[in-house]
């Protein structure tokens, strides 16, 4: 009996013993450390911000350029997994898209993806804002136009345009909970004026979360993230409306959204007379406008990408005093070649001339 009562108090003392010696190794290693010595941390790896990758795609008829900085590996196929992913939810044409329910569903609430639901919103608000100037709801007059060089350029008739032109109006499209939109019957929408801005603004985010500095062009959207890698702000052409193919002028930005819509990216001649592609959303005709280039900076490019064509459509007077009453930054070329600014423009972004 005794035996036992000494074995079994040997087995506690030798596990306490063991108890102590493990807590004495699971202490403060860096306590025992010799002076002047700590523990390393991993570094991790960023890329280096002076390796620039560069990338083109077709998406929404459009060219599409993304140049990065310092991009981790397999940035760029997410970036054009998203353009994809757009153009299968927002394109007008593509069976099954959001935009192509909601113009087939004769009247019936359409539920759809919160950010088709979202610029759906932002395109009411702009339109109101610019008294109908920028119309989604154009469609139907639109489709009465070809602009891209690909089929025989024909004028409507003005019975066929009026008929189209009494179905425009964005007040009328009932934007639901849900994400549920209603449509009345015969309407059609078209996001061709907003939805690639929308796309710049996401793409931006994701160079912005994960690369040194980007750049993304969607035709006239210019989306610049961060700043080049030598500290130097990114410069950004403005088209020459007598030659798209040269600058008329150059500014300077930071991170931000150039955007300019103008008269002279698509149209045709006929009857000796110019026809571009920016409808009036109230006669359905190419607007008759002064102005041939509108150029918006901000950092929304879906917002300038909306306010750029409406501003086409306004002319320059109406076109400055709106932009002014927002507090934008825009600068207009009207069709005698006059520059004009809104506030500031020209000193916050160095406007010059090559």
């Amino acid at each position: 009996m005794m035996k036992k009562q000494v074995n079994k108090w040997l087995r506690v003392i030798a596990l306490a013993l063991a108890c102590l010696m493990l807590a004495s190794c699971g202490g403060k290693p860096q306590d025992d450390a010799p002076a002047g010595i700590l523990p390393t941390a991993v570094a991790e790896e960023r890329p280096d911000p002076n390796v620039k990758t560069s990338g083109v795609g077709f998406y929404f008829d459009t060219v599409v350029t993304v140049t990065l900085w310092g991009a981790p590996e397999g940035l760029m196929d997410q970036i054009w997994a998203e353009c994809t992913r757009y153009e299968q939810m927002l394109s007008k044409t593509i069976v099954g898209s959001d935009v192509s329910r909601i113009n087939a569903a004769g009247g019936q609430p359409v539920t759809v993806h919160p950010e088709t639901w979202t610029i759906l919103y932002k395109a009411k608000e702009i339109s109101a804002l610019s008294g109908g100037a920028f119309s989604i709801t154009i469609a139907p007059a639109a489709s009465l136009w070809s602009f891209t060089g690909m089929a025989t350029n024909t004028v409507p008739t003005d019975a066929a345009r009026l008929a189209a032109v009494a179905l425009v109006d964005d007040q009328q499209i009932i934007l639901g909970d849900n994400y549920t939109v209603t449509l009345p019957a015969g309407m059609q929408i078209d996001l061709g004026g907003i939805a690639k801005g929308y796309i710049a603004d996401r793409v931006a985010e994701l160079i912005r979360g994960q690369a040194y500095a980007g750049i993304v062009s969607l035709g006239g959207n210019v989306y610049t993230v961060g700043q080049k890698p030598n500290g130097d702000p990114f410069s950004v052409g403005i088209a020459d409306p007598n030659n798209s193919s040269q600058y008329m002028a150059i500014i300077y930005t930071g991170d931000g959204t150039v955007v300019t819509s103008g008269t002279y990216e698509r149209g045709f001649s006929f009857g000796g007379v110019r026809l571009h592609h920016i409808l009036d959303p109230k006669t359905g005709w190419p607007a008759q406008t002064d102005l041939v280039s509108a150029t918006f900076v901000m950092q929304s490019s879906m917002e300038a990408d909306a306010m750029a064509t409406a501003c086409i459509v306004l002319g320059s007077e109406k076109a400055l005093e709106l932009a002014n009453s927002q507090e934008l930054d825009a600068m207009f070329i009207t069709k005698d070649g006059t520059v004009l600014f809104t506030d500031g423009f020209a000193e916050k972004y160095k406007y010059r001339t090559p």
